[in-house]
């Protein structure tokens, strides 16, 4: 990834893919199965749907937002509402983009559990290295202070 004067990580297509690969790989290796992936969007939707099909298994979704557009601040935490064909059970995956803060994982996370009594383990690409929540599953390890702009976001 690419570096620019603002601390922003750019980050290509062939890079990002390479990274949700990475990712799977880490999961395929471990010899879990999950009978759900469901991915935090907006950010989490292109790694759950890599996943998703590398794994042959159901894509759920949820949308949250946390975020401004203008400062790229973290603010309180909006959850939407789950999207599937198929209602959770069993051993979710639970996908974002990255850990930063890991508030929105956390919440998730336990929200499925309280809501469907199912077990969750969690995969995002990039982990914040002051994030307070640890995925299961993550390529790297990125600095506090640099945001990352993915393909989809240029």
């Amino acid at each position: 990834m690419k570096t620019n004067q603002e601390k922003q990580l750019i980050c290509d297509w062939e890079e990002f893919w390479g990274y949700c690969e990475t990712v799977t790989q880490g999961i395929i290796n471990n010899n879990k199965s999950y009978t759900q992936a469901i991915a935090i969007i907006r950010g989490g939707y292109y790694l759950g749907d890599y996943i998703s099909r590398r794994l042959n298994i159901p894509l759920g979704v949820i949308a949250t937002k946390s975020y401004s557009d203008v400062n790229h601040k973290q603010q309180k935490l909006t959850i939407g509402e789950f999207s599937w064909v198929e209602k959770p059970c069993g051993k979710i995956l639970l996908v974002d983009d990255l850990v930063d803060s890991g508030v929105t994982l956390k919440a998730i996370k336990e929200k499925l559990i309280q809501e469907y009594k199912v077990e969750v383990d969690t995969a995002v690409i990039w982990k914040k290295s002051h994030g307070q929540f640890e995925p299961n599953y993550y390529h790297s390890i990125t600095s506090s202070d640099s945001w990352i702009v993915q393909p989809f976001e240029k």
